[in-house]
């Protein structure tokens, strides 16, 4: 198996990267309840976490209508979207990035909320956003 050389000199002896097929991706990504939404503001790239769900290979969240991800995704709707599992003691892990566009959903289906826990940092947001992925991929680092 072929390692990406930008990781190979911090990968131990007998540990190895996988790449993750598009079910496995899925399954990871609903069993998450944070991610972190990419995107470019006036400063360049900036990822900030949120709570979301997985609903019908898209993914959902919520933000506050004057958030700078808000204005920012309506000016330009192209985003990715990363989950992570780390374990440091163990130097193993998975990542699942999805890069795509968001979109404001105009009419939530009922029981979306049910689905999405609440935000966790305190205030109202009250715009639900979409991302569908174009493009989705995952690494799994495995320890021996």
């Amino acid at each position: 198996m072929t390692v990406d050389t930008s990781l190979a000199g911090r990968i131990r002896p007998g540990q190895r990267i996988v790449e993750l097929g598009a079910d496995e991706c899925w399954e990871l990504l609903g069993g998450e309840p944070v991610g972190r939404v990419v995107y470019l503001d006036d400063h360049g790239p900036l990822a900030v976490p949120v709570n979301f769900a997985v609903e019908d290979g898209t993914l959902l969240f919520r933000t506050a209508p004057g958030s700078s991800l808000a204005r920012h995704l309506r000016e330009s709707p192209t985003c990715a979207f990363e989950v992570d599992r780390i374990d440091t003691h163990l130097r193993s892990g998975w990542s699942v990035l999805a890069r795509g566009s968001a979109a404001f959903v105009r009419h939530p289906a009922t029981g979306f909320d049910a689905a999405v826990s609440a935000p966790w940092p305190e205030g109202t947001r009250h715009f639900l956003i979409r991302i569908t992925p174009s493009e989705l991929t995952g690494r799994r680092l495995l320890a021996s």
